[in-house]
């Protein structure tokens, strides 16, 4: 009898796999307590496009006012050269110090609203980009053929 007893507590071990209980993806949602908070790191880890595209306009949006240096950095531009490596330096630091940023600054209900809000800033970024471009290569192709006209007189 006892043979049996330690047999059914054999299989009752093998039929129930130990769960790991572990806090390791339990996410606390601290967005919107301002700086110095902790921010998750599957927020932290991306590069933010909205940020980097949209810079002040998405800073405004995710009240993250430190994105309105760009227009200092924009009046640097006339340096030559050096102009342009702080600009850029200043809008890569945007794109990746920008999820923090946003995580901090303003309050989203879940790391999944937070990345899809994000999402939406970047594609709205990159419209205007599109849009932008296509308006300055039409701008560029009328100038040509303004003075082609006026070269042929």
């Amino acid at each position: 009898m006892k043979g049996n007893l330690n047999m059914a507590n054999e299989s009752n071990n093998a039929v129930k796999p130990k769960v790991r209980k572990s806090n390791k993806h339990k996410i606390i949602n601290n967005s919107g307590q301002g700086k110095g908070i902790k921010v998750p790191r599957v927020v932290s880890e991306h590069f933010n496009w909205g940020a980097f595209l949209g810079t002040w306009i998405w800073g405004i949006g995710n009240k993250t006012y430190i994105t309105l240096l760009i227009f200092p950095a924009t009046l640097l531009c006339i340096i030559p050269f050096l102009g342009l490596f702080i600009y850029f330096g200043i809008i890569i630091m945007f794109g990746i110090k920008g999820n923090t940023w946003a995580w901090q600054n303003k309050h989203f209900e879940s790391v999944r609203s937070f990345h899809e809000y994000q999402k939406r800033w970047a594609v709205i970024a990159g419209i205007i980009y599109g849009v932008g471009a296509v308006v300055s290569i039409i701008c560029m192709v009328a100038l040509f053929m303004t003075s082609l006209n006026a070269l042929s007189r």
